[in-house]
């Protein structure tokens, strides 16, 4: 789904930050992108790109990465149950639950948020910021290893915030209040202010916002209802400084808390999605939290040559996630064994995993946008990062009466701190050569070193009780180089109409054999995985700007697979596997009349293995031909939205959204320790209505009406567990602007 039609429904939103010496022209209603790392409209990029702007976003309701993803082809969250746990990715490029790295790069704005490293904990953080005073999000399908580097194998996902403006004073406000059939209540507020200090030439632009989200499941374990209510608050200080009228200085600090008391689970009976304990129910002896913190801030140059410009970025970056999980049923079978070896639990003792991924990264880009010159274009450009992960997991056991950690030593079930320092300096650059002014090439390049260090330890009962002690390995290190293509050919046959063809290549980063016994004939050093992407596509407007219509065709190769492996009784893993995706995109937005605006898009995703290890087969279960878990194969959304004049300065809002996901698997159908399950697919429709007069807004909306028990996600075992959808709820939303 793309935002042309709304933006040609209302005053276009204020232009972002330029990377672009030449000025694109917004006020025709254009949407404009910095896919490219320049200035260009969607319909140009020749690449598949969905666009929803910050108004859309706020008129439909979309509060977090699991709302927009349904409205994105292609993309998909595996949910962990909590927000800001899971994995995210693109056209269906995921290895399941093990899968350690992530394939899909987030950005705020200019700065790259998703770790890179192999043993960084990317794969388990869902990047979940708030929405609050959004220009736009990017989500750049396929490969994008030119420009944007490391793992970014299945695309990138791009966050761009309003930019302080210089010319006047301006604000928005908005509240919420929000009930869930059979659940609790919650509410939000934001606020944002511009406020120019210095006119033209310096102003600050501040964000605040704080939200509680109702809960809908019930512990009945510790008695606590609506037991995953989360809280989120925070907010953004933005200051810009255009000293002359060719320098410009950006200046960004933000943070967010998210604390959310327990997941959205429901216990099942083992092996199937019947409610054990009853529907939205389940029962561990403690509430499982989850903790969320983002803390940023950035500095961006900009400098304004006759050639092109000159844009610089640092950033840090520190990202904690903190989960807490109830395992009793997977380790008090060990209790009597530790007994054995002197270690004697109480009998009301329960065991959970409390795992901390903190991450600091930092990062800094140096590049030169040129205008055209003649016959050519390009991006050049470095770029290094620096990360550092210290993360604890530990199996602790506990005190069911009072969830108090036992006394050492039979506090520590299992104790595993990883230490990991990941680095990286790359290089690149994008040419465009203009054969005719509709007719061009695009060749990129990048090569990046990359090197990686990495220590662990485990200890507790578990290693005193069967291998006499705690076990420390070695001191390991990695190097990489690698190089990552682009090559693509457009067509504009007319203004508004663009064909392109598009190969590229992207890479995921090896790293150091972490396992704690790796065997003789076994992989000291995991190679990066790569893909390359091969798409064909077209974008246009018809009928006279009132429709218009997006669609590609894509295949992707995946060579050298990071997989988990079994060689001579040792878990590891390995470059293992290759995999291949088939798939469409297609993308509408029609204003068939000046009150009335339709989006549409489909999507079709077929992703297989192809080949495998046998010690893959042996782990996993997986062999050749298996699709590749949690991943739908069909997706599709819809939106429509009539405006009804009501008189001088009141106007009504009717408005619906489809959203639709086929049936995905949990895991490989061989798999012994991790079952396959076959989720069902999840359709929903949100209804809303709304008023405006002047500068206020009222709206009312209705989400998931037909309330479809739609589960997210599940997690085997006696008992299983399903993650849940949110269910049918009801929100009274009020804002203005001014």
């Amino acid at each position: 789904m793309t935002t042309r039609a709304a933006a040609q429904s209302e005053a276009p939103p204020p232009p972002a930050a330029s990377t672009d010496a030449d000025p694109v022209e917004a006020s025709s209603g254009d949407i404009v992108v910095t896919a490219s790392k320049r200035e260009q409209k969607l319909r140009d990029v020749p690449a598949a790109i969905t666009v929803l702007s910050g108004d859309t976003l706020a008129n439909l309701g979309v509060q977090s990465v699991r709302d927009y993803a349904t409205l994105t082809p292609g993309l998909t969250v595996q949910d962990s149950a909590s927000p800001g746990y899971g994995k995210i990715f693109i056209r269906g490029l995921t290895t399941g639950s093990l899968q350690q790295s992530a394939t899909t790069v987030y950005y705020i704005d200019d700065v790259p948020f998703t770790a890179s490293s192999a043993n960084g904990g990317g794969a388990f953080i869902a990047p979940d910021p708030e929405l609050t005073d959004i220009e736009r999000i990017e989500v750049l399908k396929g490969p994008q290893g030119t420009l944007y580097g490391a793992s970014s194998l299945g695309g990138v996902i791009r966050l761009v915030s309003r930019s302080p403006d210089a010319a006047g004073f301006s604000g928005r406000a908005r509240g919420e209040m929000t009930a869930i059939d059979g659940g609790g209540v919650g509410y939000s507020a934001s606020a944002t202010l511009n406020v120019p200090l210095v006119t033209d030439r310096l102003a600050l632009r501040a964000t605040g916002f704080y939200r509680e989200a109702p809960g809908y499941v019930d512990n009945i374990g510790t008695g606590t209802n609506n037991v995953n209510r989360s809280r989120y608050k925070g907010g953004r200080l933005a200051l810009r400084w255009t000293p002359t009228d060719r320098l410009t200085f950006d200046v960004v600090g933000q943070l967010q808390n998210i604390d959310t008391r327990g997941p959205a689970l429901q216990t099942n009976v083992a092996g199937t999605l019947t409610p054990l304990d009853g529907a939205r129910r389940y029962s561990n002896f403690f509430d499982a939290p989850t903790r969320v913190r983002y803390r940023l801030a950035s500095v961006t140059g900009r400098y304004d040559t006759d050639l092109g410009q000159i844009i610089a970025t640092g950033a840090y970056l520190e990202s904690k996630l903190h989960t807490e999980v109830d395992v009793t049923s997977t380790y008090s079978p060990f209790f009597p064994v530790f007994a054995s070896a002197g270690y004697v639990y109480p009998a009301n003792t329960r065991a959970a995993v409390v795992s901390t991924i903190p991450a600091v990264k930092k990062t800094a880009e140096l590049r030169f946008v040129s205008r055209r010159l003649g016959g050519i274009e390009f991006v050049a450009g470095g770029f290094y990062t620096n990360e550092r992960v210290a993360s604890p997991t530990d199996i602790v056991a506990r005190d069911m009466a009072t969830n108090a950690k036992l006394p050492e030593p039979l506090g520590t079930i299992i104790s595993i701190p990883i230490n990991d320092k990941y680095e990286e300096v790359s290089a690149f650059g994008n040419l465009t050569v203009y054969l005719a002014d509709n007719l061009d090439v695009t060749g990129g390049l990048r090569l990046a070193h990359s090197t990686e260090d990495f220590n662990a330890s485990y200890g507790g009962v578990y290693y005193t009780a069967f291998l006499g002690g705690p076990v420390t390995l070695p001191p390991v290190h990695s190097s990489h180089d690698q190089l990552t293509y682009l090559g693509t050919l457009r067509w504009r046959p007319t203004s508004l109409l663009s064909f392109f063809a598009r190969a590229a290549s992207g890479y995921r980063p090896g790293g150091p054999q972490v396992a704690a016994i790796v065997p003789p004939g076994a992989q000291t050093r995991i190679n990066p995985d790569t893909v390359w992407n091969y798409e064909i596509g077209f974008k246009g407007d018809f009928l006279n700007r009132k429709l218009s219509l997006e669609a590609s065709v894509y295949r992707i190769d995946w060579n050298n697979i990071q997989l988990y492996t079994m060689l001579n009784s040792s878990q590891l893993l390995a470059n293992a596997g290759k995999a291949r995706v088939d798939g469409f995109e297609v993308q509408m937005a029609a204003r068939p009349t000046e009150m009335l605006t339709a989006t549409a898009n489909l999507g079709y995703t077929n992703s297989r293995l192809t080949k495998v290890d046998p010690g893959v087969t042996a782990y996993i279960g997986a062999v050749g031909g298996d699709p590749i878990p949690q991943t739908p194969r069909w997706t599709a959304s819809a939106t429509l939205d009539q405006l009804i004049p009501l008189g001088d300065d009141l106007q009504g809002q009717l408005g619906a959204t489809f959203r639709y996901q086929s049936h995905r698997f949990t895991s490989f159908p061989g798999s012994v320790a991790d079952p396959n399950v076959r989720l069902p697919g999840r359709t929903t429709f949100d209804l809303r209505a709304g008023l405006s007069y002047r500068k206020y807004q009222l709206q009312l909306r209705a989400e998931n009406i037909t309330d479809r028990g739609g589960i997210a996600n599940y997690t085997p075992g006696v008992p299983s567990f399903s993650y849940l959808m949110r269910p049918r709820s009801f929100t009274v939303s009020v804002s203005t602007a001014f």
